[in-house]
């Protein structure tokens, strides 16, 4: 075999050696991951078909303008755009992205590192005698050196160099004559390798960082989703609460038109002197206090208009505060089935603080193992294995180093503990109260769960029994009224009683409404505190 054949041998040993190392490093880093840290961030094909189609630029249906300055706008949509537009939803999406980056920051301590160097010097100094073999010394160096370093997963590290040196000196005793070699040509490739034996060994130790920094990865999609969770369910309120305020709108409309009526009829009376001045006084107060309450109305329309607006975050920037959101849904209600235990089981499954929080315990515990490895004594084997060649010329000096009749090797069990080692167990200390903390908070937030669920459903309990009282109020309070009505039209009572009736309907009919809107409001809370109302919404992240 020629040296140039022996050459291309050990490279390409080296070389496949070099090809399987980092598929064993990817290997050690993706085993042990959590399922949930492999969460993408992603917005689903369905979503984003959805948000294009809910812009109300694009929509020919219910998102069109039905008149100048209006936008008809149902709850999906609102949800969608919010979703798409809304500024704490967009600064939110960034976290999870960030936070990949990490992961790869934490794989980067396993990359390999190459390094070449190039060096030159000549050094020409006096000599003490001719015995040096020259009066003047003129040495001559080049180097050509290049290695390969990197650490692995179970806790071993490697160095592969080769070192290529080029010696050229003016010694008459180095010199071909008198039996040297110059110039001469040495060549050094050496394997070493460092294993950890006690502290730093293991997968589990050296890939901790990894699985640490994807942990903290899917605690930022949790956090994302509890954004949005956040931001759906402020649509649904807010929403409602303009529905609400365009209906108590129309109540206060007909309160009025019911004290203008009254007005007139006591008008009528007064001129057919069956009834005092005073009456007809009375019904222009009451019509006046009425017209009051449709201000008051119309001003809440558009504050309940501009928090929406602020929430959805339309595309229109600032001409949307010109236009008016009509909504296109109605005050729904229909009795839905809860049920404490269940709904306690699910928010446990989905509530993705919950989720964030047991990361946060696999994280303090990987940390923990970490910091009691680290109170071992540091114990590691070392060796090296290498080839040499020396000649005249580098074909020969190549020939002699693949020969591998020239070789070096040296192991070494090298032992190294602080004494005290007080570093590493306050490490350790603070490690397992840490760990501790993580896991009473995980607790706290697991009765703070439970306690928030079973006060949303008693809060849905109520207001289905609130609904149907004052259904059953306002249709009493209708009833009153058309009797004392008819009871002054034949003279039997006076219109304070009817003005009074009037606004007991009032009161009643915004009551009911409220109600319902309460209703509607808390469905809404109660998804939000179970962790489902993006799965009720019909929408993945």
């Amino acid at each position: 075999m020629t040296a140039l054949q022996r050459m291309v041998c050990s490279w390409t040993i080296l070389a496949m050696f070099l090809a399987v190392l980092p598929a064993v490093v990817a290997g050690a880093e993706d085993s042990l991951s959590p399922p949930f840290a492999q969460s993408r961030v992603e917005v689903s094909d369905d979503l984003r078909r959805l948000v294009v189609q809910s812009m109300p630029q694009a929509e020919s249906g219910r998102a069109d303008l039905t008149e100048v300055g209006e936008l008809r706008l149902s709850l999906r949509e609102a949800v969608l755009l919010a979703l798409k537009n809304n500024l704490d939803i967009v600064i939110a999406a960034y976290n999870p992205k960030i936070k990949s980056e990490d992961i790869a920051i934490a794989k980067a301590i396993f990359d390999p590192t190459f390094s070449l160097t190039l060096d030159a010097n000549r050094t020409v100094t006096p000599t003490f005698n001719e015995l040096q073999g020259t009066t003047v010394s003129a040495i001559e160096n080049r180097d050509v050196n290049a290695s390969l370093v990197q650490k692995l997963p179970f806790g071993a590290s490697y160095t592969l160099s080769m070192t290529n040196n080029r010696f050229d000196t003016n010694s008459k005793f180095a010199q071909p004559d008198q039996g040297g070699i110059n110039p001469s040509y040495k060549t050094f490739l050496t394997l070493s390798l460092t294993q950890d034996l006690l502290k730093n060994f293991g997968v589990d130790v050296n890939t901790a960082p990894i699985k640490i920094a994807r942990n903290n990865q899917a605690i930022s999609v949790t956090q994302f989703r509890q954004q949005a969770n956040q931001v759906i369910t402020s649509v649904h309120s807010t929403y409602w609460s303009l529905v609400f305020a365009i209906e108590n709108l129309e109540v206060q409309k007909r309160s009025l038109r019911l004290a203008r009526e009254l007005e007139d009829l006591n008008k009528a009376r007064v001129r057919a002197g069956v009834a005092a001045p005073v009456e007809v006084t009375q019904a222009e107060a009451q019509a006046a206090a009425r017209v009051q309450d449709v201000i008051l109305a119309e001003k809440a329309i558009k504050d309940a208009e501009d928090q929406l607006k602020l929430i959805v975050n339309f595309p229109d920037g600032e001409r949307i505060w010109a236009r008016t959101v009509l909504p296109a849904d109605t005050l729904p209600f229909e009795v839905a089935s809860v049920n404490a235990d269940t709904s306690i089981q699910e928010a446990l499954e989905k509530r993705p603080e919950y989720a964030a929080a047991k990361l946060t315990l696999q994280n303090s515990d990987l940390d923990l193992r970490v910091k009691r490895n680290q109170l071992l004594p540091s114990l590691q084997l070392q060796g090296n294995v290498g080839l040499n060649g020396l000649n005249d010329s580098v074909g020969s000096d190549l020939d002699r180093l693949t020969s591998g009749d020239f070789t070096q090797w040296s192991a070494a069990l090298v032992l190294t503990y602080p004494l005290g080692n007080r570093s590493a167990r306050s490490a350790f200390t603070q490690a397992r109260l840490g760990h501790d903390q993580a896991g009473t908070s995980l607790l706290n937030l697991k009765r703070q769960i439970i306690s928030q669920v079973r006060e949303a459903v008693r809060r849905i309990e109520a207001d289905v029994r609130r609904v149907e009282a004052t259904k059953a109020a306002r249709a009493l309070a209708e009833e009153q009224l058309r009797v004392e009505q008819k009871r002054l039209e034949a003279g039997v009572t006076t219109t304070f009683n009817v003005l009074s009736f009037q606004r007991d309907l009032a009161v009643a009919q915004a009551s009911e409404i409220q109600a319902i809107t309460t209703y509607n409001q808390d469905l809404a809370n109660l998804d939000l505190q179970k962790g489902t109302i993006l799965e009720k919404n019909q929408l993945e992240l």
